[in-house]
């Protein structure tokens, strides 16, 4: 039989064109995943302006992002206090700063966990610091401190804790006195309103606190205080998605990357810029590396509150 080389060389051109390209009938009908991130203005999570460094969320995202090339990306700018109303509006909706904790509510799922932070203390001015019974080895009792006095405590609304904190102040209720705060630059809000006497007390991490020391705010006006009930933990972090078919399946291609991405130098280096506390960087990265080993990235359930 008779064949055109020039005709089969046309074809052929034109089949590698379509197959490089993707443009095929079968393709063009495939619509690419979403996942729709939202972040808060809550540096040093996330840092949404006037400076051009990122976040460690920001750069946890980023390399999530990265990692799972089959989605497609898009991200809002949402407060805190709106996450929990805001979960329904997009499926997936994704958030990567949670904690690693039973959910409050039926509206999300976690992922496996994805980070290890030190545990909250508490911030304070130095005048208020000056009242508290402060132990030997640098803590003070969360417990005595609000079940004696009663305590104007800093909240940002939509905010947990841990598990060990969020009980002490659910038992002595009474005793605390919430000023929440919400909307947009809710850390810095509530930070300006304790370095002015608006109430007594904020719970709080303490990277939080020394970034915006470094950034030249509050100098020598707030004080860290560790929490004798927590001295010694860790708060894992996680994931959210929106608990749908679709959140499901974002968790779960989540998962598979994560083993990837903990032990990645972004990762590390994301780690090092914002959660390892300055002088005590043996003692994290020891406490990091167990803890990678038993549970980052590992699925099994969360602890209850």
């Amino acid at each position: 039989m008779f064949r055109n080389p020039i005709g089969i060389s046309i074809l052929a051109f034109f089949s590698a064109f379509y197959t490089l390209t993707g443009y095929t009938a079968e393709s063009e009908n495939i619509e690419q995943k979403t996942i729709t991130w939202v972040k808060n203005d809550a540096p040093p999570f996330y840092i949404a302006k006037g400076n051009c460094q990122n976040g460690f969320g920001d750069q946890i995202q980023t390399i999530i992002e990265r990692n799972l090339p089959e989605y497609h990306h898009r991200t809002f700018l949402v407060p805190l206090s709106r996450l929990e109303h805001t979960w329904a509006e997009y499926s997936p909706l994704c958030f990567a700063t949670m904690i690693y904790e039973t959910p409050i509510n039926d509206q999300y799922i976690l992922s496996s966990p994805n980070a290890m932070y030190m545990p909250h203390g508490i911030i304070t001015t130095n005048k208020f610091a000056e009242s508290l019974p402060i132990n030997a080895d640098g803590t003070v009792s969360l417990e005595d401190l609000i079940s004696e006095h009663k305590v104007s405590l800093g909240h940002i609304a939509g905010r947990t804790y841990s598990t060990k904190i969020d009980k002490l102040l659910t038992k002595y209720n009474d005793n605390v006195v919430l000023n929440t705060r919400s909307g947009s630059t809710e850390t810095e809000g509530v930070l300006t309103m304790l370095s002015e006497g608006r109430f007594d007390i904020l719970i709080e991490y303490e990277f939080v606190l020394n970034h915006y020391v470094d950034e030249g705010d509050y100098p020598n006006q707030l004080r860290f205080i560790p929490i004798k009930e927590t001295r010694g933990d860790y708060i894992l972090g996680a994931i959210g998605c929106t608990n749908s078919a679709e959140g499901k399946m974002a968790i779960k291609s989540i998962n598979t990357i994560l083993d990837h991405v903990l032990h990645s130098r972004g990762y590390r280096r994301a780690v090092a810029d914002w959660l390892v506390p300055v002088g005590d960087e043996v003692h994290y990265w020891t406490a990091f590396d167990k803890v990678l080993e038993e549970s980052l990235g590992k699925e099994y359930q969360p602890k209850s509150k």
